[in-house]
């Protein structure tokens, strides 16, 4: 499933959610460069992913 999400995710403009190349997995970097809205963004995103494809 997380090929398919950071296909789908980049596909969708949101980039760079790949693990470590050692350990694999997900994830965001949220720093403060990252506003509010692209952070919900991406929540709603990642909700709409889970109703596709939970």
């Amino acid at each position: 499933m997380d090929h398919n999400f950071i296909k789908t995710a980049e596909e969708n403009g949101f980039k760079g959610l790949k693990g470590h190349s050692s350990t694999g997995g997900l994830r965001a970097s949220i720093y403060n460069s990252i506003s509010i809205s692209e952070v919900r963004d991406l929540a709603e995103f990642m909700n709409y992913f889970m109703t596709k494809n939970g």
